[in-house]
Parts: structure tokens; C-alpha cells; sequence
């Protein structure tokens, strides 16, 4: 088995780059600081994240040519869809920061019993992608823009072909000002990435792939209780894995995030769409 995954331009042969695997135990590492970064991130309030994020969309339209030059080499995706692509990310990037505080603000509810309710929405934890070649910049942000709107950490493992453009985006992510090892990308084998959804920080996976992908990443997550969502063809962004929190003001918490933010989901959870139109509740079970 090779210790390296090498790049190449499907137009002519050439070898981009070529790229050292991670171990388990430096892949346990980088997992391990994410987690870390987390413990802090899910402490900012909605209004600073959303500032982040818009941060996250200006810089990426900062390095527009350069991102789309590498999606060019690295998978023959055509000049012009590669710089539409990015505009599209800028796009979730700028409607996240915009709506994403009222969107996750604490909801008022009357119990019937006197006393003053409220739903409050709390990050899970780190929150693991394995993501497809085809979009190489749109399948990361459709799925990690909405996790840190939600104050999650962030892990991508990218197709191998599009390795360099993962690791672009988490320089441009870091670059925009989001916290060190918030998102961070994997560069690692089928057989760590299992480690990496049995690793007891990650309380999420996403996949976008094949159906065969699917059912191994499913089961796998299965297997150590972790909440997955799954998508063959998605045509919608969305975020997943919040949980709503029945609170009390006698409830020990400020916002819910500081106390139950490491604790697994339960239902029901909120699948909140990037479409103006679109508001739906639904199990991600």
C-alpha cells in the first residue's frame, strides 16, 4: 500500500503534487486539536460566527482565480463552471451569516404550567465530511459552512484527486480568521478514515459518494453509535445534527452551548435548508 497519494491533471498525465498520507496516530492528533479548537469556537456567540463566516466569503472570492485554477488541474472541471463554483460558495457563505443567528436563536416556548420555557440549539462536537471529486470547493462548503455557523468543529476528507484543493480551502478558511484546527482536512487512507469515525470526538459523519460508500461509511458509523447523514446526489445544502434542548430558566446553562454541547443528539433534529423557501424539521436517523 502506498504512504503517498499523488495528483495528476486528467487532461494530460502530469503529476501536480504528491501528498504524505497521515498515520493513525498523526490523523489521532489532528482530531484530537480539532476538538480542542471546539471547546472554544462553541463558546462565540451566533453574531461572531456569522461574522467569520462572511470572512470565510470574502476570502474565497480573495482566491478565486487560484482555486479555480486548481480545480481546473486537479479534475478538468471547466474555467468558467470552476469560478461559478466558487461564486456559489461565496453565495452560502454570505446567506449563512445572514440568517444563520436568527435561525439557531434560543425560541421561547409556554410550557402550559406557568413557568417560562425555550428551545436552545447546541453544537455537537466535531463533525466529520467525506466528500466527493466532482465539486471540489462546493461539496466542502455546502456541509462545513453551516457546521461552524453552528459551532462545530470540522473535518474534511477530500477525494484523493482534489487533495490540493481541500487543503486550499482550509488555508483560505484559516486565512478569513476562523480559530486554528476549527476545520481542519485529512490526508489519509480508507483505513483511517474508520478510525477516524470510531474516534469518540466525532459525534457526526457526512458523506457524499456512491452507494457502496455509503453503506460502509453507514455501518461503520453505525457500529459506534455516530449519527450519519448520507447523500448520493444532494441538490440542496443543508446542515444537520443540532439538537433542540428543552430549557428552564433553573437549567444550568447559558444558551445550552457551554453544557451540552459534547453530549450525543436526540431527536427531533433540525435539517435547516440554504434555500430562502425551505424550513423543514426532520430525524436525521
Amino acid at each position: 500500500m502506498s504512504n503517498s497519494i499523488k495528483t495528476i491533471n486528467p487532461t494530460n498525465g502530469e503529476t501536480l503534487e504528491t501528498y504524505a498520507l497521515m498515520s493513525s496516530a498523526e490523523a489521532k492528533q489532528v482530531v484530537d486539536a480539532c476538538y480542542e479548537a471546539f471547546l472554544d469556537w462553541r463558546l462565540e456567540s451566533l453574531e461572531s460566527r456569522a461574522k467569520t463566516v462572511k470572512a470565510i466569503g470574502q476570502a474565497l472570492q480573495k482566491h478565486k482565480d487560484e482555486l479555480a485554477d486548481l480545480m481546473v488541474k486537479e479534475m478538468g472541471k471547466l474555467p468558467s463552471q470552476a469560478r461559478q463554483e466558487v461564486d456559489l460558495c461565496t453565495g452560502i457563505c454570505d446567506y449563512t451569516a445572514e440568517h444563520g443567528p436568527k435561525k439557531l436563536a434560543d425560541e421561547e416556548r409556554q410550557p402550559g404550567n406557568g413557568e417560562r420555557g425555550f428551545v436552545t440549539y447546541s453544537p455537537m462536537g466535531v463533525i466529520y465530511g467525506i466528500q466527493p471529486w466532482n465539486f471540489p470547493a462546493y461539496q466542502v462548503v455546502r456541509y462545513s459552512i453551516a457546521n461552524l455557523m453552528a459551532g462545530n468543529g470540522v473535518l474534511l476528507k477530500h477525494a484523493e484527486n482534489v487533495t490540493g484543493s481541500g487543503l486550499l480551502l482550509e488555508k483560505i478558511y484559516r486565512e478569513a480568521g476562523l480559530p486554528e484546527n476549527v476545520f481542519r482536512t485529512l490526508v489519509i487512507s480508507h483505513d483511517v478514515s474508520d478510525e477516524v469515525i470510531a474516534h469518540s470526538a466525532v459525534r457526526g459523519v457526512t458523506l457524499t459518494g456512491s452507494d457502496g460508500a455509503g453503506r460502509k461509511v453507514a455501518g461503520k458509523a453505525a457500529e459506534h453509535l455516530k449519527r450519519p447523514c448520507l447523500s448520493w446526489a444532494p441538490t440542496t445544502p443543508t446542515w444537520c445534527l443540532m439538537t433542540p434542548i428543552w430549557m428552564s430558566p433553573s437549567t444550568p446553562a447559558s444558551r445550552g452551548a457551554s453544557t451540552t454541547a459534547a453530549k450525543p443528539a436526540s431527536r427531533p433534529s433540525v435539517l435547516w435548508s440554504l434555500k430562502r423557501t425551505t424550513k423543514r424539521l426532520k430525524s436525521a436517523m
